[in-house]
């Protein structure tokens, strides 16, 4: 009996091995590209470059409105960036919150989705946040709203060396954080 318990523990361990690889490795495909045109560019603040990559997309015309989801309540534009905004640009820009974490992230823009009528998004976050950003949102939108994603490369992440300095641990904070947002939306409903 202590055997075939010994074993069941070693598959385990294996298959959580696999999948940890795995999802490793699959951050190395989320690169940035080109961003078409979107009805609003979407922010998950937390992360070094992602609110001036929404601010460049903004200038470049790809989407007429900025979200900035999860800004410290005491937080204003030009506490955000440090370079001047225009009257019009600051006009254009929307500073969500109240949110905390991913799914708040996007439970509070399915609400502006709706009361906005937005039916696409450009989702900037980091490399490393972007296949449970993905995620959460495919589940939290209205199938109705598409998502385009618009990766921002980390200083302290590498998705093709992610086994080096902080990379180890972003990984495994990212896997364990994914695998609680698929059971908890996937099984339990939300």
């Amino acid at each position: 009996m202590q055997k075939r318990a010994y074993i069941v523990f070693l598959v385990f361990l294996a298959i959580l091995l696999y999948q940890f690889v795995g999802f490793a490795t699959s951050l190395s495909r989320f690169r940035p590209t080109e961003a078409s045109r979107a009805d609003a560019i979407v922010v998950l603040t937390g992360g070094t470059g992602r609110a001036e990559a929404g601010l460049k997309l903004l200038r470049t015309g790809v989407a007429d409105l900025l979200i900035l989801s999860g800004v410290d309540k005491d937080a204003d534009v030009d506490s955000i960036f440090l370079e001047p905004l225009s009257a019009e640009e600051k006009a254009r820009i929307i500073l969500e919150k109240h949110s905390t974490s991913t799914l708040e992230n996007a439970r509070e823009i399915k609400k502006l989705t709706e009361k906005l009528h937005l039916s696409s998004i450009v989702l900037i976050t980091s490399v490393y946040h972007m296949r449970r950003a993905q995620f959460v949102f495919e589940k939290t939108l209205p199938p109705a709203v598409r998502i385009r994603l618009y990766p921002v490369e980390s200083p302290n992440f590498d998705s093709h060396r992610w086994w080096k300095g902080e990379g180890l641990f972003i990984v495994m904070g990212e896997f364990l954080k994914y695998w609680w947002y698929y059971l908890r939306l996937s099984i339990a409903g939300g």
